[in-house]
């Protein structure tokens, strides 16, 4: 399948920076993918592959637009020298994470982890997991005076 939606990327003209082969029946060299088309898989769907697409931009606002116009959404990462940028990037990103100057694999056990909109199913992390494991329970209860007898 990755090998399929990255060929498709490239016939709508995509340039491969890197990668872009198939390196034996179940694996894929990592693969970088300049500007896909806006309609090509590797733009519109979640790869789960060794697939990393670029896009060009002149306006930061209209990146993020693009971003968040997908019905999926995982993970971003915003690379600036610009703090204000950053900031407002993070404020306005869709996804569950955003990373500032750090790639999008970077995890510890207690952060969330997860997508948001029609990506996965729930999130998880120590206390998220926890959470969706546990299941709460009321229980009430009336002092009765005790009977003479």
């Amino acid at each position: 399948r990755v090998e399929e939606w990255v060929n498709e990327a490239v016939e709508k003209g995509a340039k491969v920076l890197t990668g872009g082969k198939r390196i034996s029946a179940s694996c894929y060299e990592p693969t970088v993918l300049l500007n896909p088309a806006d309609d090509a898989l590797v733009s519109t769907k979640e790869v789960f592959g060794p697939v990393v697409c670029v896009y060009s931009y002149s306006d930061m606002e209209e990146a993020i637009d693009r971003a968040n116009s997908l019905d999926v959404s995982f993970q971003a990462a915003v690379f600036t020298k610009n703090i204000d940028k950053a900031l407002r990037a993070v404020k306005r990103l869709n996804g569950t994470t955003v990373m500032v100057n750090d790639h999008t694999a970077f995890r510890v056990d207690w952060m969330p982890f997860g997508g948001a909109k029609a990506s996965g199913l729930g999130v998880g992390g120590i206390h998220d997991s926890m959470e969706e494991m546990t299941n709460e329970k009321l229980q009430g209860t009336q002092e009765q005076e005790p009977k003479r007898v």
